[in-house]
């Protein structure tokens, strides 16, 4: 704890991080947002059919849950310990509490999401292997902008852009994980002359997954009408599957077992 402490009071101090570290998560949001006032939210096009599909077991959903949840507060504890000098009046009462308190919740937070996230990786991987037809994905941008003439192209069980942010997580988990190490026990802390080096890594990676965290926030709860149930309930609609996931689709619908009125 000491050690860590220690560590997170350098991070606190370095002005040059303050404003990109705001910039990856309120920036992002804000572009987000504003694609979302112009471009709108990708609807399904035939509406709901109230069949549903087990897209997700209820272990991946656990599993999902145990690292987003820290991993959010990660994210937001990381900002304030990184950014706190823009955000309060340095030195005030009110900078040294919003710290101090971001400072246990981050430690707090660290080996649930590592849990999580480790379980997350081991679980999907296979899953999320890049493929031919991701390349047409990425080309029409998921079929997500609504201008000119609508394109749904071929996805498997992940898409192109769901491949992409597991591959970023994965290796951004992982220099997370061993930078956030070795600034938390003194016994394997970077010496003072590499400590700028090690910091620096955590704080890129942990800017990367932030900004990717908004937009996969965004993609799930915002612009894929239907996307939230995948987490919350494991299952999805009908048409949000034959829409996003065709082929995915395809392969399952040959059990017609799989697929169950709501209610």
């Amino acid at each position: 704890m000491e050690q860590s402490s220690i560590w997170l009071s350098i991070l606190s101090y370095q002005s040059a991080i303050s404003w990109l570290l705001i910039a990856s998560i309120v920036g992002v949001a804000l572009l987000m947002g504003l694609f979302v006032f112009i471009n709108g939210t990708s609807k399904l096009e035939s509406g709901f059919t109230g069949r549903l599909i087990q897209r997700w077991s209820i272990r991946s959903v656990i599993v999902h849950w145990l690292g987003a949840i820290p991993c959010l507060i990660l994210i937001f504890t990381g900002v304030v310990i990184g950014a706190g000098k823009v955000i309060f009046e340095p030195g005030s009462t009110h900078w040294a509490a919003a710290v101090k308190l971001s400072s246990t919740l981050h430690e707090l937070a660290v080996f649930p999401f590592m849990a999580g996230a480790l379980l997350m990786v081991i679980m999907w991987w296979k899953k999320q292997l890049f493929k031919k037809n991701d390349i047409d994905w990425f080309i029409k941008a998921g079929g997500y902008i609504n201008f000119g003439k609508k394109q749904h192209p071929d996805a498997g069980f992940a898409n192109g852009g769901e491949k992409l942010w597991f591959w970023v997580f994965t290796i951004n988990f992982i220099i997370l994980s061993a930078t956030g190490l070795m600034l938390f026990f003194s016994e394997i802390a970077p010496t003072p002359e590499n400590a700028p080096m090690f910091i620096s890594l955590h704080i890129i990676s942990a800017m990367i997954i932030g900004a990717f965290a908004i937009v996969h926030i965004f993609m799930a709860t915002v612009i894929s009408e239907g996307g939230l149930s995948n987490m919350i309930t494991g299952k999805c609609d009908e048409n949000w599957a034959k829409q996003h996931h065709n082929r995915w689709y395809k392969t399952i619908n040959k059990n017609s077992n799989e697929v169950e009125k709501n209610g």
